[in-house]
């Protein structure tokens, strides 16, 4: 199956390899593809949906850490 540029499953993925960035200590790449999945589950899901509020979360966790190296 081929999913589109802005499909949730390409999100998933997104948000996957930005959580493995992080434990890389990558984190503006992370914070990169974490927005980037991020946008792309604002539009596809209702507000209040899990994944979104997950991945503001782990989003919120590269900015701190990027926040800390500066």
């Amino acid at each position: 199956t081929v999913y589109g540029a802005d499909h949730p499953s390409v999100a998933t993925s997104l948000n996957n390899l930005a959580r493995l960035l992080y434990y890389l200590n990558d984190f503006a790449e992370a914070q990169r593809l974490m927005q980037r999945a991020l946008a792309i589950l604002e539009r596809a899901l209702p507000a209040n949906h899990p994944d979104i509020q997950s991945s503001r979360r782990s989003l919120a966790a590269i900015v701190a850490k990027l926040r800390e190296q500066k």
